[in-house]
């Protein structure tokens, strides 16, 4: 066995002496790697990036260290689209790679032969193109399907034992049972308590002088319950009575029912400012710098005030693949949702009217 071994030792470090390292594992991301040449050819485009725009390089640590979390972070962002099966057909990256041309006036085949006297693969551009369309579409929460609710769906759900126990609403109810009397004396009865209720009497009173339940536990009354707990025959005139109110006759096995709602408390149903905007994003990239970004958005806000629509230009220009097949339109929100920036400028924003360009922390917009 000692043998063998030594054997193996010395035939492997042959082979190894015939082999030249072409690359390297550098990181390992979950189920996914990031190789040495990638590594370094995304610090060599940071630094082109930062030379080109005339920017002064942060030290080499934090430089190093910003370009590896972002490395790390698109590669767990690419393992999410895998999962969720997110794929960019050639007809979209074409159409995307002609609108990045004609950013510079350039038809498709003029910007291949652009990048290739640069001596750059167009193959590589087209590639790192498309993997910045997925991290986009994955980053913009495309992969959550839309879920449309209706009006009365939400109402029910309100109602719902389910709905009700999450909203936490109780009810503090009282009650004055009537029984032995004659059909034809009931309405007149109740009308002459629920009048002298009205006239000052109290509910306690009046349920002490006509409630066959007082003297009963807690006199009768329900106390405090939420939806759930309340007798089925309440349920629905509670729903519809406000504190303070009474109501009757209510008619059951047991005799002729009074029902006074004396308080409400927990959490109730509020309704809530949401806006609905429509907006143009232009982000940055390693393929497209700041300043062309903002030369960008500056260009569309111009076609705007020349009475383009701006429908259009979210479909064709917008990098929100979220809202761009909806020509730029977001879904209604609430506060506190959106970025602090985008915000400020919706809330001064007059309806119907559109904003300056402006820059948030995912890019720029109109």
């Amino acid at each position: 066995m000692k043998f063998y071994f030594l054997i193996i030792c010395f035939f492997t470090k042959f082979i190894y002496s015939e082999i030249t390292f072409l690359d390297r594992i550098a990181i390992i991301v979950d189920e996914g790697i990031i190789m040495e040449s990638e590594l370094n050819d995304a610090i060599e485009n940071t630094i082109n990036n930062f030379e080109t725009n005339g920017e002064v390089l942060p030290p080499k640590d934090i430089l190093f260290s910003r370009v590896t979390e972002k490395l790390i972070m698109d590669e767990i962002l690419l393992q999410k689209a895998e999962k969720f099966g997110i794929r960019i057909s050639d007809q979209e990256l074409n159409e995307s790679l002609s609108e990045f041309a004609s950013q510079d006036d350039l038809t498709l085949r003029e910007l291949r032969e652009k990048i290739e006297s640069e001596k750059k693969s167009f193959k590589d551009f087209r590639e790192a193109l498309k993997k910045e369309l997925i991290l986009r579409r994955v980053q913009s929460g495309l992969v959550r399907p839309k879920i449309i609710i209706s009006e009365q769906e939400m109402l029910n759900y309100i109602n719902s034992t389910e709905g009700q126990s999450l909203i936490s609403i109780e009810y503090k109810i009282n009650q004055i049972l009537i029984k032995d009397l004659d059909e034809s004396e009931v309405q007149e009865n109740v009308t002459n308590i629920i009048d002298e209720i009205n006239n000052g009497i109290s509910f306690l009173k009046a349920t002490e002088k006509y409630s066959f339940l007082f003297n009963s536990e807690n006199n009768g009354n329900l106390g405090w319950r939420n939806k759930s707990q309340i007798p089925t025959l309440f349920v629905e005139q509670i729903s519809k009575m406000e504190k303070g109110d009474i109501f009757g006759p209510i008619k059951s096995g047991a005799g002729i029912h009074i029902i006074q709602l004396e308080d409400i408390r927990g959490e109730t149903i509020q309704t809530e400012f949401q806006t609905l905007v429509q907006h143009i994003l232009i982000k940055e990239s390693e393929i497209r710098s700041e300043k062309q970004s903002k030369d960008l958005i500056t260009s569309l806000h111009e076609r705007l005030n020349q009475g383009q629509e701006m429908e259009i230009l979210a479909r064709v220009y917008s990098d929100d693949p979220g809202s761009k097949l909806d020509g730029g339109k977001l879904d209604w929100a609430p506060k506190g949702v959106y970025d602090k920036k985008f915000e400020k400028v919706m809330a001064e924003t007059e309806i119907g009217k559109f904003s300056e360009p402006f820059k948030s922390a995912f890019g720029w917009h109109i």
